[in-house]
């Protein structure tokens, strides 16, 4: 439900920012100061956390596969699954995806009629920040999660009684297929911001980039955009 809520907020932010820029001809945060530091932050803030909580949702259905196990050591995994630990997760997630970008309100300025970063060598960090902590760290971790997951399905399918219904098993199949769309639809965008916008200048003609940015864009939020009905009922 966490999750689905922030994709939510991507798009309605998203969308109601495009409205003014492109609809209305209004690129606010190219003039104002105070709204560009506000608009950077909040949308860094939850893209972070759409990644966080994706990944927390790998996890949980692993932990659930692990309990399923029927071993001794299962009372950790047994914690993790209890309503109030994951709230508390969420709720330690929210805050530290605030405090990872609390450089953008500070560092972010209008240059050059643009909401951008600021100049030298905060730009090249900021590059290397948002490729590590918004696409390939979170995708890798999902990775691991994923594959240790399968592996632990494979053994409990082996179990006599395994104590985890078809239904979990079904929704643990979702969450890793929404993982590989993340992959897809996300590492596009992530890469091209890292090459076309921070780190390197580009020799592609300007209505090459305008397309290929607007592509990835899209996909990138495509991705916030496809979570199921069976996502939002299996809540964790």
């Amino acid at each position: 439900m966490a999750y689905s809520f922030n994709n939510y907020l991507v798009l309605i932010i998203g969308l109601f920012v495009r409205s003014l820029t492109d609809g209305f001809l209004l690129p606010l945060e190219n003039h104002i100061l105070m709204w560009c530091k506000i608009r950077r932050y909040l949308t860094h803030v939850n893209y972070l956390l759409s990644s966080f909580l994706l990944t927390m949702a790998c996890m949980n259905r692993y932990a659930r596969v692990r309990r399923a196990e029927l071993n001794r050591n299962n009372q950790f995994y047994v914690l993790l699954c209890e309503r109030r630990t994951t709230c508390q997760i969420i709720l330690l997630l929210i805050i530290s995806c605030l405090l990872i970008n609390l450089h953008i309100p500070f560092l972010f300025e209008i240059n050059q009629g643009k909401c951008y970063t600021r100049s030298g060598l905060y730009r090249y960090v900021f590059a290397i920040f948002f490729l590590i902590f918004y696409g390939l760290c979170p995708i890798l971790i999902m990775i691991i999660i994923n594959v240790n997951t399968v592996i632990s399905i494979r053994h409990i399918r082996r179990l006599v009684h395994p104590m985890i219904s078809r239904g979990e098993f079904y929704f643990i199949g979702l969450v890793i297929i929404h993982c590989i769309f993340n992959a897809i639809l996300t590492l596009p965008y992530v890469i091209n911001k890292f090459i076309e916008d921070y780190a390197f200048p580009s020799t592609v003609p300007i209505g090459t980039r305008k397309l290929i940015g607007t592509i990835v864009h899209l996909a990138f939020f495509m991705n916030h955009r496809v979570v199921s009905a069976e996502f939002d009922n299996n809540q964790m």
